[in-house]
Parts: C-alpha cells; structure tokens; sequence
C-alpha cells in the first residue's frame, strides 16, 4: 500500500508540475495555440491520465482490503471476539450466530436462483424467502 500512495503522490507532483508548465506556457504564448502550447497541453494531459490511473489503482486496493476485512469483523463481532469498545462505535447492532448463518443461507439461496434464471446452469435451491433472514432490528420491530 505504501508503494501505492508514494505512486499516487508522485504522480500528483508530476500533474501540477505539468499544470505549472502548461501556465507558464500558456502566458508567454499570450494564450496562443502554438506548438509549444500543444506539447506542454499533451504533457498536461498524459500526467492527468497517470495520476487518474494511479488513483483507481490506489482506490481498488482499499475496495479489496474493505471486502476482506469486513466479513472477518462481523464474525469476530458474531463470535464475541470484537473488542466491545469498537463494537460500540461502530454502532453495529447486537446478532446471533444463528440468525447470521441464517442470513448467509438466504443469500447464497438467492444467488443461486439468480444465477439459474440468467442461464448460469446453478442448480436450483431451496429460496429462503428475505423474510425468514430477518435482522436483529428487523426482528425487535415485529
């Protein structure tokens, strides 16, 4: 990751370098379309397109990092392995271990019969329906 952030900052010096660049060509050419103003507008451009790569590069890394460590913290929170001082300021409600398998169990059900409906070849499962997945919240409202 820190590789990443370095790429990303270096890449952000390279784009307003070439930015400063580009104005300083741009009043000594009084605004002027000339070659000068064509060479330092294309640096501009490819710095910009570096930087915006960098930046989805950087961004998918942590979209990664998110998708693993979420469903590791809500089994440690499912278990009671949590600390409770971080389970408190996440403001993640209280579940069982139970209703999470539960909930697991209707969307691997449901994805399944998505995925035979678009022609996926999945075999079919028995559907849960949402209702029976109910959430801890849901469930003290009913």
């Amino acid at each position: 990751m820190e590789s990443t952030v370095d790429a990303m900052s270096d890449a952000y010096d390279d784009l307003v370098a070439a930015a400063a660049g580009l104005l300083e060509v741009k009043e000594a050419t009084c605004g002027r379309r000339t070659a000068a103003m064509e060479v330092a507008l294309e640096n501009f451009k490819n710095r910009w397109e570096v930087f915006k790569v960098t930046c989805d590069r950087a961004e998918e890394i942590l979209e990664e990092a998110r998708r693993r460590i979420a469903p590791e913290y809500v089994v440690d929170v499912a278990g009671g392995m949590a600390p409770a001082a971080a389970v408190e300021a996440a403001s993640v409600p209280p579940f069982s271990v139970p209703q999470l398998e539960q909930a697991i169990h209707a969307v691997h059900s449901m994805t399944a019969d998505l995925r035979q409906l678009s022609g996926g070849g999945a075999a079919p499962s028995a559907a849960v329906p949402p209702s029976d997945a109910a959430l801890p919240s849901e469930e003290k409202d009913q």
